[in-house]
């Protein structure tokens, strides 16, 4: 049977367009309620927020202006566009606000990746399901730290190259990848990662063109233009120069390779190799699981109609898939309005304080397990009985924990890797996991009275046996001493 043209079985172009709207609605529903916590579970979520509150309060710093360990240390944020962006968001609502847009950010890229799918002539709810199951394999990753803009700048900058490989788009269109990076280096230095993809593309598509006969043209010089234009944009930075998410990662690889496999014995494109790249990434370090994710579900729905498995689906599957060609239904500026006004309806809940549920004031929390809720307020009213910049030896899990709700103290540690180095980072873990007993030597050099340290660690029982030192409080996620020699 032939296709109407400009149909999905039966759904025309126009409603399907409303559909994009639905779909972005029941993701942000879906993500506001399972990340209600998780989100907040990283201290980045933290002392992210304090760095973009003291660039708007008093300037871009140039030194430390959290420890006391390492006060006066060059540093800059180096990711102070995000930092400032999730300031603005918590002025308007706080953690509600911060959590509203993160799952809209999410929310509107998964939507427009099933998207994808849909132009390739995938049936909307399989497509759904497919970014679905992408989705979850990378959430292990999503807190709320700068590193969520890379995820989403990965799956445009791959879908630029699909485009463009394709004969969609043309080098005009990837110039526009030169002011992304310049915008993405001042957001989260994973634009490397974007402009490493960039690179494999261009090398795929000049390897092929010297082994093909006869060769296809290419803009071989452009392309080069721009990704040294690429490269140089980060320089617009005030840079100084066996776990269950891995198994969801390798799942998720398999079910990639499988579905890649289906369009064999064609010649694969450079484009659908890039995702193998990444999977070995993802091998070798977990946090490249959900680039991986982001790149494959953009490659998936480029793939997925010239492979195998889309054609039984075509021919048995009645009404969940059809042509490519039938599909065109660009998304307007009506819808984009849309989803637009529900995240505004979203803030301005959240703005007045009004506790609806989901979406308005009170819904975001933290997991106690995760974060130390039950010690804000004794830590709050001990900071108050003394002096801004006074010391407090802490966990580095827990520094932007007191960052944010005790920012009149000065912390021993926290996760900024690139302000200690490997060395202090080395001195850290022995202290931590093998000489608790160090944690007199730093008592000496400052006038720390107070050790927030996690509960049931090496350094927790040292104190607790310690006749120097005296238990305040605890909780699941950590204990409090007090110094009283």
């Amino acid at each position: 049977m032939s296709e109407q043209p400009n149909q999905h079985r039966g759904v025309d172009a126009a409603p399907l367009a409303w559909v994009f709207v639905a779909l972005f609605l029941g993701f942000w529903l879906v993500f506001l309620v399972v990340f209600r916590s998780q989100p907040f579970n990283d201290p980045g979520a933290l002392w992210h927020v304090r760095v973009g509150q003291i660039i708007f309060e008093h300037g871009f710093p140039h030194t430390d202006p959290f420890t006391w360990s390492y006060a006066g240390k060059h540093w800059i944020p180096q990711q102070w566009g995000a930092e400032c962006l999730m300031a603005l968001a918590h002025r308007v609502g706080g953690f509600d606000a911060m959590l509203a847009t993160l799952t809209a950010l999410f929310a509107a890229l998964a939507a427009w990746l099933t998207k994808r799918f849909t132009d390739a002539g995938l049936h909307w709810m399989p497509a759904a399901a497919f970014v679905a199951f992408g989705m979850a394999v990378a959430c292990f990753h999503f807190y709320l730290r700068p590193h969520l803009f890379t995820i989403v700048f990965m799956a445009v900058v791959m879908a630029w190259i699909v485009d463009f490989d394709r004969g969609l788009i043309g080098v005009k269109r990837l110039i526009w990848l030169i002011p992304l990076c310049a915008v993405w280096t001042n957001l989260h230095g994973g634009v490397l990662g974007g402009i490493f993809t960039l690179g494999l593309a261009i090398s795929g598509w000049i390897a092929y063109r010297l082994l093909s006969s006869p060769r296809p043209s290419l803009p071989v010089g452009a392309l080069l233009l721009i990704l040294l234009g690429c490269l140089f944009s980060i320089l617009l930075n005030p840079l100084d120069l066996s776990r269950s998410d891995g198994k969801a990662v390798v799942a998720f690889g398999i079910f990639y390779l499988v579905i890649l496999a289906g369009t064999l014995p064609k010649r694969p494109r450079v484009t659908w190799l890039i995702p193998l790249v990444w999977f070995a990434l993802s091998i070798t370090s977990i946090r490249h699981g959900p680039l991986f994710c982001a790149v494959g579900l953009v490659a998936l729905a480029d793939l997925l109609p010239e492979a195998l498995w889309f054609r039984l689906l075509k021919k048995y599957g009645d009404t969940f898939a059809c042509d490519p060609a039938a599909l065109t239904s660009p998304i307007g500026w009506k819808v984009w309005s849309a989803m637009a006004g529900m995240v505004l309806i979203a803030l301005g809940l959240q703005a007045a304080k009004m506790p609806v549920p989901v979406v308005g004031y009170g819904w975001a929390q933290f997991d106690s397990k995760m974060v130390p809720v039950e010690m804000i307020e004794p830590l709050q009213e001990y900071a108050k009985t003394r002096p801004d910049g006074f010391p407090i030896f802490n966990d580095a899990n827990l520094g932007g924990f007191l960052i944010y709700f005790t920012p009149n103290l000065k912390v021993f540690m926290d996760d900024r890797c690139e302000l200690y180095g490997d060395a202090g980072l080395r001195d850290y873990i022995d202290t931590i996991h093998d000489h608790p007993e160090r944690i007199e030597d730093w008592a000496r050099k400052a006038p720390f009275d107070r050790a927030l340290v996690e509960s049931d660690t090496v350094m927790d029982a040292y104190l607790k046996k310690s006749e120097r030192w005296k238990e305040v409080a605890r909780c699941k996620k950590a204990a409090l001493y007090e110094r009283v020699q």
